[in-house]
């Protein structure tokens, strides 16, 4: 990557100053790290239809909520404790995989990857596809910003 690169993309010229900077800068990040914002606002979405007994799943929602529900159905007051450690838990990480913050990537990732082997288990193949394309835009923002990151000395 270079600094050409960086101006194609409506930049100035002038080297960024932080690896946030950095991020807002390159074509494409922004919209590979806001999908840990989709998978958050779907999944409450899944959590609210489910409540309302409605037959409505969204494929990118996490499957560890629909297990929350399965598993406290007689008390539905913890099921939705979890429900908002997961599904606050990924706004806050896309907050921060925005930011350009590795370890918001990594930690996505990987509860990600373990969200999509659940429906993997069960061959609910939509969602696993889904997951999958997801993933694929997230590592591809990702590896982006690695990338850039080499190329202006930034850590």
């Amino acid at each position: 990557m270079t600094d050409s690169t960086l101006t194609a993309a409506g930049a100035s010229p002038a080297m960024p100053a932080s690896v946030e900077e950095l991020a807002q800068r390159l074509p494409g990040f922004l919209s590979g790290a806001r999908w840990f914002w989709w998978i958050a606002g779907l999944s409450a979405v899944n959590v609210a239809c489910d409540l309302a007994h409605a037959n409505v799943n969204f494929v990118l929602g996490l499957a560890f909520t629909l297990i929350a529900h399965g598993a406290f159905a007689s008390n539905i007051g913890v099921a939705l404790v979890i429900d908002a450690l997961f599904i606050g838990g990924f706004w806050f990480i896309g907050q921060q995989a925005q930011k350009g913050r590795t370890w918001a990537f990594a930690v996505g990732v990987v509860v990600y990857v373990l969200d999509g082997l659940i429906y993997l288990k069960y061959q609910d193949w939509m969602p696993v596809a889904f997951h999958a394309l997801a993933l694929f835009y997230i590592g591809k923002a990702f590896m982006s910003l690695q990338e850039a990151r080499k190329a202006t000395g930034l850590r």
